[in-house]
C-alpha cells in the first residue's frame, strides 16, 4: 500500500511521467504538484524535475517529490538517448 504521510520516503520520490505532445515541462510539474499536495497533504511540498522536454516532443520526464528534489542536477546530469 502507497503511504500517504511523506516522511515514509526520507529519500523523496522520483517519477517518470511520460510527457504528453504540446505539453510543457511546467504543465506536468503543475499537475503532478496539485495531486501530491492534496495525496500528502502538504502545501510547502516541493515538486521539480530532472531535464525540461520541448512542447512539441515526447518522452520520460523524470519529476521530483519532496527530499529527491535534490537530486534533480545529478539526474539531469545522467546520459540520456533521443530518437
Amino acid at each position: 500500500m502507497i503511504s500517504n504521510n511523506i516522511a515514509d520516503y526520507p529519500e523523496g520520490i522520483v517519477l517518470a511521467i511520460d510527457k504528453p505532445y504540446r505539453w510543457t515541462s511546467a504543465d506536468v510539474i503543475r499537475k503532478v504538484k496539485y495531486a501530491a499536495i492534496k495525496f500528502f497533504g502538504n502545501k510547502k511540498l516541493k515538486v521539480g524535475h530532472a531535464g525540461t522536454l520541448d512542447p512539441l516532443a515526447t518522452g520520460i520526464l523524470l519529476v521530483c517529490i519532496g527530499k529527491a528534489t535534490k537530486r534533480a542536477e545529478e539526474l539531469q546530469a545522467s546520459p540520456k538517448q533521443y530518437l
